[in-house]
């Protein structure tokens, strides 16, 4: 009947009525909501339960081998040397050996390379510069004595004599001094080397001693 009244009201009368059931809607919502509050405030609380919780395992104890570190030095500890094992190899086949060219090479000779020509010192010996002969002994005259004098003098680079020996005595004592005396003033040209003058030691002379030829 409502929807025939409806339908048959004005148009003010239907916005009237709409409003009134937005009101009794509006109203009816909030009692019911104050009403849900009121029964959610009231609602007891859970009691809170605690549950004791078993105590930490104690820690292990630290082997006594084991190194503690010392926090108080700055000096690091020393390393432990690294484990080396031992390894062995073993061959699984022997190593082969011999040579890989099929035709053998023959050696090829080098030749030698020629020394360098070796150069010969040329060597002059020293002479005696031609001088009068040595007095003879009066005493060797009248006794008629004669022989060789054999002489080893040694010669400075400008021929001068520097010690004159005997090396061979021709007998008479007097004719070997007479001779020495001799040799020590006489001249020479120098011993040579290359052209160079060189000093000499040991450079013989021979004085024949012979009455015929006083």
């Amino acid at each position: 009947m409502y929807g025939a009244m409806r339908e048959h009201a004005p148009s003010s009368t239907r916005l009237a009525g709409a409003i009134t059931a937005s009101a009794v809607t509006a109203a009816m919502a909030g009692v019911l909501a104050m009403g849900m509050g009121n029964y959610i405030t009231k609602a007891p609380l859970a009691p809170i339960m605690f549950t004791a919780l078993p105590d930490a395992p104690p820690p292990e104890p630290i082997p006594e081998n084991e190194r503690q570190l010392d926090v108080t030095s700055d000096t690091a500890p020393p390393l432990p040397a690294p484990m080396r094992e031992n390894t062995t190899f073993v061959a699984e086949d022997p190593p082969i050996t011999g040579s890989t060219d099929p035709q053998p090479r023959t050696p090829v000779a080098i030749p030698a390379t020629p020394a360098p020509p070796t150069h010969a010192p040329v060597r002059v010996a020293a002479k005696m510069l031609p001088a009068a002969s040595p007095p003879y002994p009066v005493a060797d005259v009248r006794r008629g004595n004669e022989g060789i004098s054999s002489l080893k003098v040694c010669l400075d680079a400008n021929g001068r004599v520097t010690s004159a020996t005997i090396a061979g005595s021709s007998g008479h004592k007097s004719l070997d001094d007479a001779a020495l005396k001799w040799v020590r003033g006489t001249r020479f040209s120098p011993a040579k080397v290359d052209g160079a003058p060189q000093s000499v030691c040991g450079h013989p002379v021979d004085y024949e001693w012979k009455l015929d030829r006083r």
